[in-house]
């Protein structure tokens, strides 16, 4: 699987929140935010590499803005699979925002729908589908 396709899909979704989060319409800035678990859509557990390696890119693009302080990823992994509300997430790691995706893989196919969203009225700021062929190594 492409490193360069995982590359690209994170800078695109990353970029895409840097600029909203820094030039965008929010009504308050959002400061602090956690990248939730990358859930893998490709009812293939095999694929749940990818989706661990979506989230942790995440993070770690998104923690080099040095206005923004990103929760690591050991402190969100406590949250994945759990039935705790959003709001009831952003409010135990105490942050503004939380990133929320998804990701399925099919075949040379792969397609991340990416939200971020406000945590203390559980609300949408920004949602994109990212869509992408993947190239193979020989």
């Amino acid at each position: 699987m492409g490193v360069i396709a995982l590359a690209g899909i994170t800078l695109a979704i990353s970029g895409r929140w840097r600029d909203y989060l820094f030039h965008g319409a929010a009504p308050t800035q959002i400061r602090s935010l956690a990248v939730l678990p990358v859930v893998n859509l490709s009812r293939d557990p095999e694929q749940d590499y990818f989706a661990d390696g979506m989230t942790e890119a995440l993070s770690a693009n998104l923690a080099q803005v040095s206005a923004l302080r990103v929760i690591s990823r050991t402190s969100v992994m406590h949250y994945k699979g759990t039935n705790k509300t959003l709001p009831e997430i952003a409010q135990g790691l105490e942050v503004d925002a939380v990133i929320k995706a998804t990701v399925q893989r099919s075949g040379n196919r792969v397609q991340v729908a990416a939200q971020l969203i406000r945590g203390q009225t559980d609300s949408p700021e920004w949602a994109k589908i990212y869509k992408s062929d993947i190239m193979r190594r020989l």
